[in-house]
């Protein structure tokens, strides 16, 4: 209904009418997250007096979100600045929906060495550039300290491996009340593949090939599905993991079971950080990060996932809407957010400056897991979201209907190379 009624006011904005005095900024965020955004609004505020600046916050999915962008571009409705998830790039960038900033940044006062260059790279297609990065997350693992403690379990170091966190996560599945059934697991199975194909790429595996245009060779490589049977295996085999929720609820039965104690490690990105910050504030728990361990002999890996501020391509206040986004995304805006909690910032100075004046320790472990990350298949394949739903299937295949991997991932292979059109 949200998403209904904003695309509706977006339309309506974008209805043929002459421009009105200000600009107007969308982006994904709940009520904390959009009342900072106005307060980081003020610096362009003063600088502009007699332009009006309208902040269109939605607490949305990014699935929701994205359906939300797709309505107001068919509409010719997207407003002066949008947040641009990563997943979104393709398809708006495409279907030439997204301003080319590069042309401006020079007369905004916009370094482009001041973000992180991997983040900076989701946004850029050869020369152009689509949007400025704002934030990112690596993907981790989440650990509940008072679990460890009372097992006698040393936090895990940051090149841990998956021989070090099977060990660990056996160590912690425990019958804690005596009645013949486990009640403590070592780590939450997370089916999601936005979660789990990390995991994948730390062992050595992926679910694409380099050009992102087709799976066989790569989905169904040796690697890649000894590190299917390995992740499925923490239920079926090892049963470290209890069994795997629904996708749509996992999210938020995995950080329940996680902040009741019954877990102890939890994959996890960003967006984790406000609500466990808020639970050690109160005394509830004790929580530490690490990347995801790895594969002896693979180096580690981790994905990437970021988002930034784009402008449309048919903007007609190019200058005030570049000059915005630009603000939104320098330093001091970026530290902000990151304080708060809300994501790592896109500007390196920045994420620096926050992991030094975190006493928790969390924001130094996001950046050094950051340091072995890439940036997601999403950024780069159009056809992802069916990509991602084909994955989810695989894994709910392997797992849950308890398919042979090799075969499975060679007909998931085939068919997403018919998705991504190697094949027909």
């Amino acid at each position: 209904m949200l998403a209904c009624s904003l695309a509706c006011s977006l339309a309506c904005w974008g209805c043929g009418a002459a421009p009105g005095p200000g600009v107007e900024l969308l982006h994904r965020a709940d009520d904390a997250a959009a009342r900072l955004e106005d307060l980081l609004l003020t610096p362009y505020r003063a600088r502009h007096p007699g332009l009006q600046v309208v902040q269109h916050n939605v607490a949305l999915s990014q699935a929701e979100y994205r359906r939300l962008l797709l309505t107001a571009t068919a509409d010719d409705a997207l407003p002066d600045v949008f947040q641009l998830d990563d997943v979104d790039v393709p398809a708006l960038v495409d279907r030439g929906e997204a301003l080319d900033l590069a042309p401006y940044l020079s007369r905004v006062g916009v370094d482009l060495a001041r973000y992180n260059p991997e983040v900076l790279a989701v946004f850029r297609r050869g020369a152009a550039l689509y949007a400025l990065p704002r934030g990112y997350t690596p993907v981790m693992v989440a650990y509940n300290r008072d679990l460890l403690d009372r097992a006698a379990v040393a936090y895990p170091p940051d090149d841990w491996t998956w021989d070090d966190f099977l060990r660990m996560a056996q160590q912690l599945t425990r019958d804690r009340d005596g009645d013949g059934r486990v009640d403590q697991w070592g780590v939450a199975f997370d089916r999601r593949p936005a979660f789990w194909l990390s995991w994948i790429w730390a062992g050595g595996g992926d679910v694409l090939c380099a050009d992102g245009r087709r799976a066989s060779g790569c989905l169904d490589a040796p690697a890649t599905i000894a590190a299917l049977r390995w992740y499925r295996d923490l239920v079926t085999r090892w049963g470290v993991a209890p069994p795997p929720h629904d996708q749509g609820t996992a999210g938020v039965e995995i950080a329940r079971l996680f902040a009741a104690g019954r877990v102890a490690f939890m994959t996890v990105g960003h967006d984790a950080v406000r609500e466990l910050r808020a639970a050690v504030a109160a005394g509830r728990l004790r929580v530490g990060f690490a990347p995801i361990p790895h594969r002896a002999g693979v180096p580690p890996a981790t994905v990437l996932w970021a988002w930034g501020y784009a402008v449309p391509a048919r903007a007609l206040r190019r200058r005030a809407a570049v000059e915005l986004a630009a603000d939104l995304t320098d330093s001091l805006p970026d530290a902000a957010r990151g304080d708060a909690g809300l994501e790592l910032p896109a500007v390196t100075t920045a994420a620096q400056d926050v992991a030094s004046a975190d006493t928790l320790g969390w924001e130094a472990a996001f950046l050094r897991a950051a340091a072995h990350g890439r940036p997601a298949w999403a950024a780069r394949v159009a056809q992802w979201r069916e990509v991602e739903a084909e994955l989810a299937a695989l894994m709910d295949r392997v797992t849950v209907g308890g398919a042979d991997p090799p075969r499975a991932a060679r007909a998931a292979a085939r068919e997403l190379d018919r998705l991504l059109g190697t094949t027909r």
